[in-house]
């Protein structure tokens, strides 16, 4: 074989792999891949467990200063979607910041998402 069949031969399968992880990844050589939803779990991890436990119960003394218990079946009834959204963007009282600087609408939703699911056991 020449040199030049061979480097055809050597494109010609580059072309076809790449044809084939195109269709496998979904029809398209797009390689920039979609943004990826917030994990609520991750960040309630990293932002929240330092004052409100690894499993949302809170701690005894903060609870003393008013801090909920997100497992409290009572509690999760008691308060909307928006009403926790808010408390996490804006802060609430002395003892809890202001997360709208820290997180975007789509992180503080997945956290609120995160704290329905210390309801659900």
């Amino acid at each position: 074989m020449t040199k030049g069949i061979k480097l055809k031969g050597l494109f010609l399968l580059t072309a076809i792999l790449a044809s084939s992880f195109a269709l496998a990844a979904g029809g398209s050589a797009n390689l920039n891949p979609p943004a990826t939803a917030a994990d609520g779990a991750a960040l309630y991890t990293a932002k929240c467990t330092i004052c409100h436990a690894k499993d949302g119960r809170g701690l005894p003394n903060w609870r003393s200063k008013g801090q909920p218990d997100f497992s409290d079946a009572k509690w999760q009834k008691s308060r909307t979607d928006a009403q926790i959204a808010d408390a996490t963007k804006n802060g609430k009282g002395k003892f809890m910041p202001a997360f709208k600087a820290k997180m975007t609408d789509e992180e503080i939703t997945a956290v609120v998402a995160r704290i329905r699911s210390f309801g659900k056991k």
